[in-house]
């Protein structure tokens, strides 16, 4: 099936430009498409296929609000917010009807003391409000008045690792002792021909008796005994 292209009214001059509603791009007339939603001019990269016909061409604008879920307004709101926070650290959550009441900003009807009234398959407003995130109750005590949500899909427990224990069977691989290894001959070499050079140049350098300490390089340039002060 070829795609419908909604024509613009009216004859157009060759070579007339148009500009793109989304993107602002001013472009030949012949290379811009019309969303059959809005009826706006688009460019090819503004524009995409219908999800259900696809045949036909929508805006993105037309498909994200087409595409995007539609946001539950309503008493319960604020129990939708506080249990998609809590999905983000525990799959299960105990609520007292107490609370709840906080939470909603309003009293639970005398209708919520009955079972019926939590139910997951009716829908109803209260019900909207924890499916929408994912969240179903499992668990209704009447009797301490408060209820369990889960959502298990959120957080799943890591698998410990067992030990294995080590029976009477079990052989053990054998201990090998680190393998230390010996220098070459090379770094000996090297090594006592150093200690060689060290022990050359301390017996040419002069001695002197008593306490008597030569001056250093820098000592001999700073002070001079042939100049006079």
């Amino acid at each position: 099936m070829e795609k419908v292209f909604y024509p613009i009214g009216g004859p157009r001059r060759p070579g007339s430009k148009e500009e793109c509603s989304i993107c602002r791009r001013v472009m030949p007339y012949r290379s811009l498409r019309r969303c059959f939603r809005c009826k706006k001019l688009l460019c090819q990269s503004c524009i995409t296929e219908d999800l259900e016909e696809k045949s036909y061409l929508i805006c993105l604008n037309c498909a994200r609000r087409y595409v995007s879920p539609k946001a539950y307004t309503g008493k319960y709101t604020g129990l939708t917010f506080y249990l998609t926070r809590k999905a983000q650290w525990t799959p299960q959550v105990r609520l007292p009807f107490s609370q709840i009441e906080g939470i909603i900003h309003d009293n639970l009807p005398a209708s919520a003391h009955k079972t019926e009234w939590w139910d997951n398959t009716k829908n109803t407003s209260q019900s909207k409000a924890w499916l929408s995130v994912g969240w179903k109750v499992k668990e209704v005590d009447l009797k301490e008045k408060t209820v369990v949500f889960t959502r298990p899909d959120v957080l799943k427990p890591e698998k410990k690792r067992k030990r294995r224990r080590l029976s009477s069977k079990t052989v053990l691989p054998e201990y090998k002792p680190r393998r230390i290894k010996k220098p070459s001959l090379t770094k000996i070499a090297k090594a006592r021909a150093r200690l060689q050079n060290v022990s050359r140049k301390k017996a040419s350098m002069r001695q002197y008796r008593g306490k008597f300490k030569p001056k250093s390089a820098y000592e001999k340039r700073l002070y001079k005994p042939d100049e006079k002060p």
